[in-house]
C-alpha cells in the first residue's frame, strides 16, 4: 500500500496511507518552503528553499527524514521535482532575472545524493515535467516546450507563444498531455510536435493534469477535464477543486489554499479531509 505525501510552508511535511486521514505532520524552519515534491525508488523526496539555499529532504516513510542543504545564492532555486528514468529530475531557475531565467537541472538516484547545478538550454524555466516513452517532456514559462533523453541536454520547440503557456503536463497511453491557461489542452507523442489545441472558457485556468490508470484527468477552479487519448475531452463543472493534485490507489488528492488538503474519487466533487495553520504546496502517491 502506498502513501499520499503533502509539504508546503514552514518546513510542512505530512502523509496518509488512504488520503483521508494525515499523520505525522512535521515542520521545519519558519521561512523554509517546500515546493514540489515525488516518490520513486522507495523514497519520498521534497526539494524548496530557505534563505539562498535549496532545502533537499528525502524519507522511506514519510516520517524520519533526512535533510541536506545547497547554497543557491539566491537565484538557483528548484521549483518542480518528478521522477523518471530511474531517479529524480529537479528543475529550477530565476524567472524574475531579465532577460533569462537561467535554467537548470538537477538529478539523484535516492533524494539524498544530487549532482550540482547542470545548466540547461533555454531561455526560459520549465515547470513541470513528465517521463514516457524513454524521453522527459517539459513545459514552461512564455510557452517553452522542451524534450530531453536524459534531464541534461534539451530541445526547444521552436516558435512557441506566450498565449500557449502549459501549466502543467502527464504521460499516459504512449501520449503526453499539457494544460493550461484559459482550459488550454495540447498533447504531443514526441514532445516537439504538438496537436489537438483547444481551449474553454476565459479565465477558467487548468492548473494540474494527472493520468489516472485509463484516462487523463485535468482540474482547474470550475471544471475537471477528462480525455482517454488527449485529443477528446469531456469537461464537467467541479466543485471546490484544488490547486494541484496527484492519483494513487483510486483517490484524487489535492491541496489548496490555505493549508487545505482535499480528496475525491472522480476529480469532480472534492471535500477537505485535513487543515493546517500553514500552507501546502505540492501532493504526491507513491
Amino acid at each position: 500500500m502506498g502513501r499520499y505525501l503533502a509539504v508546503g510552508h514552514n518546513g510542512q511535511r505530512i502523509v496518509s496511507e488512504n488520503g483521508t486521514d494525515w499523520a505525522h505532520q512535521q515542520f521545519g524552519k519558519e521561512g523554509e518552503v517546500y515546493r514540489a515534491c515525488a516518490y520513486g525508488n522507495g523514497a519520498y523526496v521534497a526539494v524548496g528553499s530557505y534563505g539562498g539555499a535549496n532545502i533537499l529532504a528525502s524519507s522511506r516513510d514519510g516520517d524520519k527524514w533526512k535533510t541536506n542543504s545547497k547554497d543557491g545564492k539566491y537565484s538557483k532555486y528548484l521549483r518542480g521535482l518528478a521522477f523518471g528514468n530511474g531517479g529524480f529530475l529537479g528543475i529550477g531557475g530565476d524567472p524574475g532575472s531579465v532577460g533569462s531565467s537561467s535554467p537548470f537541472v538537477m538529478l539523484s538516484q535516492d533524494g539524498e545524493t544530487w549532482t550540482d547545478f547542470i545548466p540547461a538550454a533555454g531561455k526560459h524555466i520549465l515547470r513541470r515535467v513528465a517521463w514516457g516513452k524513454d524521453k522527459w517532456v517539459g513545459v514552461g514559462d512564455r510557452g517553452r516546450r522542451a524534450v530531453s533523453p536524459d534531464g541534461k541536454e534539451w530541445k526547444d520547440m521552436p516558435d512557441v507563444k506566450a498565449i500557449d503557456t502549459l501549466v502543467d503536463v502527464a504521460y499516459g497511453n504512449g501520449v503526453f498531455a499539457g494544460v493550461g491557461l484559459h482550459s488550454l489542452r495540447m498533447s504531443t507523442t514526441d514532445g516537439l510536435k504538438w496537436e489537438h489545441r483547444q481551449v474553454g472558457e476565459e479565465g477558467e485556468h487548468l492548473n494540474s493534469i494527472v493520468w489516472a490508470e485509463d484516462r487523463f484527468v485535468a482540474v482547474g477552479l470550475g471544471a475537471t477535464y477528462t480525455s482517454p487519448d488527449g485529443a477528446a475531452w469531456k469537461r464537467e463543472s467541479n466543485v471546490d477543486a484544488p490547486l494541484t493534485m496527484c492519483y494513487g490507489n483510486k483517490l484524487f488528492v489535492g491541496v489548496n489554499w490555505r493549508g487545505r488538503i482535499m480528496s475525491s474519487a472522480d476529480a469532480v466533487n472534492w471535500k477537505q479531509v485535513f487543515k493546517s495553520e500553514q500552507h501546502f504546496e505540492a501532493v504526491a502517491y507513491g
